[in-house]
């Protein structure tokens, strides 16, 4: 059954889909064909692809020879765009090493530019994805006027927009190139258009999303018997954290498993005070090495292991089939999650008692409990 929007709400607006403005203040008529010679190469990042006003499409459509990448730095997968440079590409980025522009001899200058679209967060995330950047020349603005982009803030005061960027560039590599000037008049009426219609009140309809039945993962029902709640804290630095006290429990059997990870060096001893064990304990801790192995004899194909985040996941070898509790618990509830205690308050879900020490212990309870209450609203047993 379809539903019509109420007829006391407005039509949906009318849409150009070359420059992704409604219609009525489509600025394609304005856009001139810069016939640049320097090409421009993009790699954008994918979180500013379809924003509203952003300014690469103005690029795209107002230059001849401009090319757009978007690149996800977490997906893996390599960029294309090194097999595509000449020779003469340099990276607009102001590292250390970068040069000036305005001072640089006309033989030395780039014959290709290659731009970063993002916010400044986004871009050092680009170059850290790409370290073949890193080899390529690097240049600079050494006096960019100020920012025309009135309608997003930049960190800084002399920081400006892609679009701004790329025109003041390809202005001091060829001056004679005609049409920057008209390419940059467009970018200040949308600006302008964009400003008047804030506050107005104005937005197109939108037919109201249905809101989704809650959904949990077969995981959860097919095969409760097998689970094997796992659960495990860290130390070291957030981006290669490393297990230090990990703890699986097969909720069918009973059995086990805890074993602490020797620290090296020493003296991070003192971050592990949070972890709430009894004193001595640490006199039990074995090499990593050793626990592997111990883990590895201890994991069966058939179980299935639960675990509130991917943390677990990436630094355990698991078996074959993983729940994760964070995920079924947000697409339950049609919300972002916290930490778990904080899912187990917000439903008012009592902490199972769990055969573990200290911190993991605790956190192992909570586990159990909120596995418990979601197989609980799927209609299955509470503890298989």
């Amino acid at each position: 059954m379809t539903t019509s929007p109420p007829p006391d709400l407005p039509a949906a607006r009318a849409f150009c889909y070359r420059c992704h403005k409604p219609e009525r203040v489509c600025i394609c008529a304005l856009l001139p064909q810069v016939a640049n010679r320097t090409r421009v190469h993009i790699l954008q990042h994918p979180r500013e692809k379809n924003r509203p006003i952003g300014t690469v499409r103005f690029a795209k459509l107002g230059l001849q020879c401009c090319e757009v990448e978007v690149h996800a730095p977490w997906a893996g997968q390599p960029s294309t765009l090194p097999a595509r440079l000449s020779p003469g590409a340099a990276v607009l980025f102001p590292s250390p090493k970068a040069r000036a522009v305005e001072a640089m001899a006309p033989e030395d200058r780039p014959t290709e530019l290659l731009v970063l679209d993002g916010t400044w967060n986004q871009v050092k995330a680009l170059v850290r994805a790409n370290p073949w950047l890193d080899a390529l020349p690097h240049v600079f603005l050494a006096t960019p006027e100020p920012s025309r982009y009135r309608i997003r803030a930049e960190p800084q005061i002399h920081y400006v927009s892609t679009l701004e960027a790329i025109v003041a560039t390809l202005q001091a590599l060829e001056p004679d190139t005609p049409g920057f000037e008209p390419l940059l008049r467009a970018f200040d009426a949308m600006i302008d258009t964009q400003i008047s219609y804030e506050g107005t009140g104005e937005r197109r309809f939108l037919a109201p999303k249905a809101k989704r039945p809650p959904h949990l993962p077969v995981e959860l029902t097919q095969n409760p018997n097998r689970h094997m709640l796992v659960h495990l804290d860290t130390v070291g630095p957030r981006d290669s954290p490393r297990p230090i006290h990990v703890c699986a429990w097969r909720l069918q059997s009973g059995e086990r498993f805890e074993c602490l990870i020797s620290s090296d060096p020493p003296s991070e001893r003192h971050k592990l005070a949070y972890l709430d064990l009894p004193a001595g304990i640490w006199q039990t801790a074995v090499p990593p090495g050793e626990f592997l192995r111990r883990w590895q004899e201890f994991l069966r194909q058939t179980d299935v292991a639960v675990v509130w985040s991917q943390r677990a996941l990436k630094l355990l070898q698991m078996p074959p089939k993983t729940l994760q509790l964070k995920a079924a618990w947000c697409n339950f509830d049609h919300r972002r999650a916290g930490h778990l205690a904080h899912a187990l308050v917000e439903r008012g879900i009592v902490r199972d008692d769990a055969p573990f020490f200290g911190e993991v212990g605790r956190q192992m309870g909570e586990l159990a409990a909120l596995r418990r209450w979601l197989l609980a609203q799927a209609g299955g047993p509470g503890r298989a």
